[in-house]
């Protein structure tokens, strides 16, 4: 017995084509060959594989065969492959990157960062991301140990010395409490102070400038998403950006306080990398869309009341750290 061939990538494509034409004769149209340079290439395919493709019958539409049915499964995902392989190989002539690496601050908005993504993946389908998240300090911190080439991050937690910093708006802060907390309930006479505050930090207490800090007693927390849960919980209060916390508030499971020793304000953002290390095009396209989603108010509008609190946006010399990890 004669062992099988090994099939050709074109042989394969055939196929598809005869599939999805329905017909010899659509997919010799189709791929501009005569229709015996299509059954020909079908009978060595079956010929190689020592399978028959097709049921021979009285119908004159090709009907695959149950084997038939499986190998034009296997050919789609060669197909899929070799145009994987060949949009690569233009990325490689065009300079793309073979990654392009992004650390997010967890205050930019999720759907924004969703959207962005997606039209990411839509403009280059062939460049894998590597999507990281650290708050605060951490941001800055990845991009120069080279662990992320790109970074979004606070304005006022990210030295400008050796990087690129766009800005890209800002997202409100509000403080907020579960209904169940005394602020919630008795909004006349509580005061925030005497209440724990819940401080998003990557610093132990008494290192850097605090920033929206009005409580004797805090709690620190390093990661957002469980300082939103503790605050789900009925623990403390704390300042949380509004859209995160729009549907809660909605459904009645946080209220948005009005405390006269802090209103909320507006966490500025930016978009960075380092100077001596750009990002290539597909990473320039990202910065590029995260800048025109700012320009284009994707971002939070800072109420009036929230730009005269104490958590302002400060605009520091270049050369000059900022020292501040807290909110």
């Amino acid at each position: 017995m004669q062992a099988p061939g090994t099939p050709s990538v074109d042989q394969l494509l055939v196929l598809l084509a005869v599939v999805e034409e329905g017909s010899f004769t659509g997919a010799a149209k189709r791929l501009r060959r005569a229709t015996s340079a299509v059954s020909y290439a079908i009978d060595t395919l079956e010929t190689q594989l020592g399978l028959t493709l097709f049921d021979r019958g009285t119908t004159r539409k090709p009907k695959l065969s149950h084997v038939g049915e499986a190998i034009v499964s296997e050919a789609k995902a060669v197909a899929h492959s070799v145009d994987t392989l060949r949009a690569r190989a233009r990325g490689l002539l065009e300079g793309l990157e073979s990654e392009v690496s992004l650390v997010v601050d967890p205050m930019y908005p999720s759907d924004q960062l969703v959207a962005v993504l997606n039209d990411f993946h839509m403009k280059f389908p062939t460049v894998p991301l590597r999507l990281l998240v650290q708050a605060l300090g951490g941001v800055e911190r990845l991009i120069r140990n080279g662990d992320a080439g790109i970074g979004i991050g606070g304005l006022m937690h990210m030295d400008s010395t050796g990087l690129r910093r766009i800005e890209i708006g800002g997202v409100t802060l509000i403080p907020v409490a579960a209904s169940s907390h005394p602020l919630a309930r008795d909004k006349s006479a509580a005061r925030a102070l005497d209440h724990v505050q819940l401080v998003l930090s990557d610093r132990p207490a008494g290192e850097g400038r605090d920033q929206g800090v009005v409580s004797l007693a805090t709690w620190r927390v390093g990661d957002l998403t469980l300082k939103h849960k503790l605050l789900l919980s009925g623990f403390g209060w704390g300042g949380m950006p509004e859209p995160m916390v729009r549907a809660d508030i909605e459904a009645g499971r946080l209220v948005r306080l009005e405390l006269p020793d802090w209103r909320g304000g507006v966490y500025p953002m930016q978009v960075a990398h380092k100077i001596e290390t750009p990002p290539g095009p597909a990473g320039r396209w990202l910065i590029d869309r995260l800048v025109a989603l700012s320009a284009g108010n994707w971002m939070d509008t800072v109420p009036e009341a929230a730009k005269s609190t104490n958590v302002k946006r400060h605009r520091q010399a270049p050369s000059r750290a900022v020292r501040s990890r807290t909110k």
